[in-house]
């Protein structure tokens, strides 16, 4: 993970990692989970209008991907075969008592069709992309820093 959004409705402003962090092994077995990453350093920097401007840091973090399984998305792309990956930060020294998590439903063919981010084992927000429409995509990133 390199980079993550700040405010969504300005593309300017984001996180960027110091160091990128490490999601998931390079290779996966087919049908079978991912092993546990864990990150000891998730130091990053606040950025707009595409500069940096203050540093911090999200505790230890700890990535898991699940095994695939046919899950329904729902509206017009129907069932997919999906890996979930979860994201879990601002963890304690020893990785554990993380207090956020945030899941990135991953479907085979598809892409991102689903997000969740919770708090203290709390729903607090989630986001579905499950309608496929024709048309060509129309967004750019505005700041050379997010992405290289």
């Amino acid at each position: 993970m390199r980079a993550t959004e700040l405010e969504w409705k300005d593309n300017s402003t984001f996180k960027r990692f110091v160091h990128d962090l490490p999601m998931t092994s390079r290779c996966v077995p087919e049908d079978k989970a991912g092993r546990e990453i864990r990150v000891p350093d998730t130091r990053f920097q606040y950025y707009s209008s595409c500069s940096p401007y203050k540093s911090s840091t999200v505790g230890t973090a700890v990535f898991n991907l699940d095994a695939p399984e046919q899950m329904d998305t729902g509206a017009n792309i129907g069932q997919v075969s999906t890996r979930v990956l979860h994201y879990h930060y601002d963890c304690d020294k020893n990785y554990r008592n993380c207090a956020d998590e945030e899941q990135f439903y991953l479907g085979k063919g598809y892409g991102l069709w689903q997000w969740k981010h919770y708090k203290r084992g709390n729903l607090v927000k989630t986001s579905v992309m499950n309608n496929l429409e024709k048309g060509r995509a129309a967004g750019k990133l505005a700041c050379k820093e997010s992405y290289q």
